[in-house]
């Protein structure tokens, strides 16, 4: 029940609107002075306040200007005489909802007051829903809420409080990166450098270097001293992705930083300390390089202490929507396009793909399909070439040996055209477009084929 608050200074204008509007099932309480109204106000909330402009002891602007800091969700609707319209006008611009005009038309006081509870509702509901989003879909950058990436999240909050070194799992395109970034910026050392490297990007002698520094003279072209990104992310964390694709006198190296905690640059026998946290990741079988001897089984058991497997795409499913939306509005704004959305085809061919590129691959696509979009809806046509052509062929079963062949052409007819009027949500002049035929011929395919 919406709680209305009415200060106003003539006691039979106040007595007949608590009546009128306890009728009409609000909660009301009613006030004949603004200071009164203000001694209630610090304690009571009410959604929407009616008070007359002109009062002995405080006008309603005064009354509004002072408690809206602490009520910024209740509405106010002034009552004035047709005097003072003017300063009504006035007092809306300071923010007050709205006013009405004595004597006062009910049927218009009643649309008013539900259009400001809705309006308050809405607000509501947005923030309750932003709330949610924000505990319950989003992990920093990470979006979700499908059981498996859910497990992630709480994995992720356990470990970040930890100083424990952690291996991150999962295919490309899963999002490890995103996973390291979150563990760092919910851990205590969120103030402290997050230094991330990829090792396979770099050769081995330049990885080295990179990792631990040199001395001026180290090498040809080393004319002055540089510090390694472990020196840099000192106090920090410090993000090894592609971790399998160290060479072997990088493993030794990084072995010793885990162990010993310290560093040596190269052209350099001085050890440095080092206060860094370790968070590597690989989408290798680690085991099996360890298996072959193209990794150190003991840089693997230093490196596994905490393992965070990240499921790929076609495992969390169940946010793929999610995702989308995500994405769409990231591109939609980039590409000054308004009101994008996804149409059910779209959606559905999104969902029924197997996404051997996972969220990568998703991202691009929904960039993909902005971009290239005509209209404010993406259907399935606008969507990269591998997604919509990426369905079960169950359709062609038919197309055996034993049809002739202008069966064979007329029934694959039938299926193309069935599909693209599908991709094209239905709309045949933009089917027709797409196959390169006038609507005329594609009026006539359909009575042929009976779709």
């Amino acid at each position: 029940m919406a709680r209305i608050l009415i200060v106003e200074d003539d006691r039979n204008t106040l007595s007949g609107l608590v009546q009128i509007l306890q009728d009409e099932g609000y909660e009301v309480t009613g006030i004949d002075t603004g200071t009164d109204a203000l001694r209630l106000l610090s304690r009571e909330t009410f959604d929407v306040m009616l008070t007359d402009f002109r009062m002995p002891d405080l006008n309603g602007l005064e009354l509004y200007e002072k408690i809206a800091p602490y009520h910024p969700g209740m509405k106010t609707i002034i009552l004035t005489a047709f005097s003072t319209v003017k300063d009504a006008v006035e007092a809306m611009k300071k923010g007050i909802y709205h006013y009405l005009t004595k004597p006062i038309n009910l049927d218009e006081l009643f649309i008013l007051i539900k259009k400001a509870i809705r309006e308050q509702e809405i607000l509501l509901e947005n923030k309750e829903l932003k709330d949610r989003i924000r505990s319950t879909y989003r992990f920093e950058n990470m979006i979700g809420n499908s059981e498996p990436i859910l497990e992630v999240f709480r994995k992720i909050s356990k470990v970040a409080r930890s100083q424990a070194t952690v291996l991150i799992r999962g295919e490309s395109g899963v999002g490890k990166e995103l996973v390291a970034r979150a563990i760092h910026y919910n851990s205590p050392r969120a103030e402290k450098p997050l230094v991330e490297i990829s090792c396979a990007s770099l050769p081995e002698t330049l990885l080295e270097s990179e990792l631990f520094g040199y001395e001026k003279g180290a090498f040809t072209g080393a004319h002055a001293q540089k510090k390694g990104r472990f020196e840099v992310a000192d106090g920090g964390t410090i993000f090894l992705d592609e971790i399998a694709d160290v060479s072997e006198s990088v493993q030794v190296k990084l072995l010793r930083a885990l162990q010993e905690k310290v560093i040596s640059r190269l052209g350099s026998t001085e050890s440095i300390k080092i206060d860094v946290r370790v968070i590597t990741a690989t989408n290798r079988d680690l085991e099996k390089a360890v298996a072959d001897g193209s990794f150190r089984e003991d840089l693997y058991y230093r490196l596994n202490v905490i393992p965070i497997y990240v499921p790929p795409l076609r495992e969390r499913k169940a946010d793929i929507p999610l995702l989308i939306e995500h994405f769409l509005k990231k591109y939609a704004l980039e590409n000054d396009k308004h009101d994008m959305r996804f149409s059910n085809e779209a959606l559905e061919y999104c969902m029924s793909y197997h996404w051997p590129g996972n969220i990568r691959e998703l991202e691009n696509a929904v960039e993909n399909a902005v971009v290239l979009a005509d209209e404010n809806t993406i259907y399935p046509s606008d969507m990269p070439f591998s997604i919509y052509t990426d369905r079960p062929n169950d359709e062609y079963e038919f197309l055996g040996d034993d049809a002739n062949y202008r069966e064979k052409l007329d029934q694959a007819e039938r299926v193309i055209i069935k599909r693209t009027i599908d991709r094209a949500g239905g709309n045949k002049s933009r089917a027709a477009k797409l196959l390169g035929m006038s609507l005329r011929t594609m009026r006539y395919k359909i009575k042929k084929y009976k779709l």
